[in-house]
């Protein structure tokens, strides 16, 4: 879910002449040397600027660098629900571009918070009405590439999904034996600390599970 836009952006959409828009997509990953958190910007546009955009993380407006993909990047129709849906997208980036090949192949990427953005341009000037908004905010959960055929082009395919899916993960407390005697004095954990010093013959030899 998205926040509601700004004044001069809801007449831009409430016009119904045609929309001039680019995407932005932020990656957060990790730098393969010493572990640190690493940031990098793409976008449809042609040039490598300073774009202001409403941060996801704090709701507030920032100024980032975007560089310049064009076509060689496609950001698919993302679903825009008021649910707590987990939606998938998948992202394309073509292989040749030195900018995306740093973005997903230099860093870590697994697990990286990932932004996009919609950034809107006044039809005259071509310049941004506003602040571009948050249109998804979720994790990176692979980057496969997709290898070309001789005399194709290749691509790579970011797998990313919302930040919803935090939601569904269950915490390490649930799994205790202390939490389960609270649902009617359920056991089922009441070994997890001591199973992997158990022995089990096997054979002619016994030694710890696992």
């Amino acid at each position: 879910m998205v926040r509601a836009v700004d004044a001069a952006t809801a007449a831009e959409l409430q016009a119904r002449e045609g929309l001039i828009y680019r995407d932005l997509v932020w990656v957060t990953a990790k730098n393969r040397a010493n572990g640190a958190p690493e940031s990098i910007g793409l976008w449809t546009g042609l040039e490598h600027v300073d774009i202001a955009v409403v941060s996801g993380e704090t709701g507030l407006d920032v100024t980032r660098k975007y560089y310049g993909a064009g076509s060689l990047l496609h950001v698919p129709p993302i679903p825009l629900v008021s649910d707590l849906t987990v939606r998938r997208v998948t992202i394309t980036f073509s292989h040749l571009d030195p900018a995306i090949l740093q973005a997903v192949k230099g860093y870590d990427t697994r697990n990286g918070p990932i932004e996009i953005h919609r950034l809107y341009l006044n039809r005259a000037t071509r310049l941004p009405i506003a602040p571009a908004v948050p249109r998804f905010l979720g994790f990176i959960n692979g980057a496969p590439e997709t290898r070309p055929k001789a005399g194709a082009e290749g691509s790579i395919r970011l797998e990313v999904v919302s930040h919803t899916r935090a939601l569904t993960r269950k915490t390490a407390a649930r799994k205790s034996d202390e939490y389960q005697r609270r649902r009617l004095g359920d056991r089922i954990y009441r070994f997890t600390d001591v199973v992997g010093q158990w022995e089990i013959a096997w054979g002619e030899e016994s030694g710890p599970i696992g």
